[in-house]
């Protein structure tokens, strides 16, 4: 556990300015999405790759989200000037 532990806080916080207060929320976390995904696939009695797949795409969510909002802050910005 202690490996899954370090690993999972270098790819998370290394990628990015943001690092967790408490490791082990982090920890916590990333295995209750596990937990959510495992069961999801039971119920859907669905392959790994479709669970990979909503997963992804649940990600690209908040990936857009971000991007979005820098994009606006920039357009923004370029109005002011």
């Amino acid at each position: 556990m202690k490996y899954v532990k370090t690993i999972l806080i270098g790819r998370l916080a290394m990628s990015e300015d943001w690092k967790p207060v408490d490791s082990q929320v982090l920890v916590d976390a990333w295995e209750e999405l596990k937990d959510c995904a495992e069961s999801i696939q039971k119920d859907l009695a669905c392959p790994d790759e479709t669970i990979s797949k909503m997963l992804r795409s649940v990600a690209e969510t908040f990936d857009n989200t971000v991007e979005d909002i820098l994009d606006k802050a920039e357009e923004e910005w370029e109005e002011e000037k």
